[in-house]
């Protein structure tokens, strides 16, 4: 498996690109593919906004008592469904479970999600996305709705987000059919590499990908941007019939991905704390959820 970070991937050698296995013709993506920088600055500081929305929405569920129980969200961690929401157009979906704070908001765009009582297994139109699939067992569900897509002749992708510490024990044969189906999925897995807990990840994660025969890649999962870059080539190759990728993000709460977009916005002179504050002004009049 390969490793990517935003200020690594342009980089990479030729030879290390992410694998196009057993594919007839993909055409080049746009705007982004092969280690290339996001096509303008808007998008860039979109990143930021998704990331910064999700931190605000996190912080009012943290503060009511119906809502803290009933999702998984770890601050820290909102980069990898940002990115793997940005990588995706209309008419695409979104596996995740319903407990995903960070997937919901990243796909819905507000606080809509939080407010839809669709329940497990349950789908609901999201703003930016065709639908979000919620299900307890992303993979499987993602990989099924991956099948019919294919089934119908549909040019649409699937990304299923797996939960953080769930056991991928079940979802072998899902990935098996996937890669030899060359179904138009991305898998997405958060994963702690620094904690022991989740060393057990480590090594499935290799087997699974072998054994489905699809590239898996790893990336930084603090860099929305570095995240973003492997997402939408993986969802380019999968929307033109290259099969599904796994990508393994390592994530590490002790690191800040809205501190490492402000960092990389400055860099770039993209940087204005008045707009900043207009976006957080914008974003927290949207955010509506109850404080008991």
């Amino acid at each position: 498996m390969g490793s990517q970070s935003s200020d690594s991937y342009a980089k990479r050698s030729p030879k290390k690109s992410l694998p196009d296995t057993r594919t007839a013709s993909v055409p080049p993506a746009k705007g982004g593919s092969n280690g290339s920088s996001p096509s303008n600055d808007e998008t860039l500081r979109s990143f930021y906004a998704s990331l910064l929305r999700c931190r605000l929405m996190e912080e009012q569920v943290s503060r009511s008592s119906s809502l803290a129980a009933k999702y998984d969200f770890v601050v820290g961690y909102e980069a990898v469904a940002v990115a793997a929401a940005a990588a995706l157009v209309a008419g695409d979906t979104i596996a995740a479970s319903p407990r995903d704070l960070a997937a919901l908001v990243a796909a819905a765009g507000s606080s809509e999600a939080l407010r839809s009582d669709s329940g497990i297994c349950g789908c609901h139109r999201a703003a930016l996305l065709g639908f979000t699939s919620l299900s307890d067992d992303p993979f499987n569900t993602g990989t099924g709705i991956a099948l019919a897509f294919k089934l119908e002749k549909k040019r649409r992708v699937v990304v299923a987000l797996g939960v953080q510490g769930a056991s991928l024990d079940g979802t072998r044969e899902a990935l098996k059919l996937a890669g030899s189906g060359k179904l138009p999925i991305v898998y997405v897995l958060e994963n702690g590499a620094g904690d022991p807990a989740y060393a057990p990840h480590l090594k499935p994660v290799s087997l699974l990908t072998r054994d489905g025969g699809f590239p898996g890649v790893i990336v930084d999962g603090q860099d929305v941007v570095a995240v973003w870059r492997v997402a939408q080539e993986s969802v380019h190759r999968a929307r033109y019939g290259g099969g599904p990728t796994l990508i393994d993000c390592r994530v590490d709460a002790a690191r800040d991905p809205l501190a490492h977009m402000e960092h990389y916005l400055r860099k770039r002179s993209l940087w204005d704390d008045r707009w900043r504050e207009k976006v957080q002004a914008e974003i927290t009049a949207g955010v509506e959820v109850p404080n008991r």
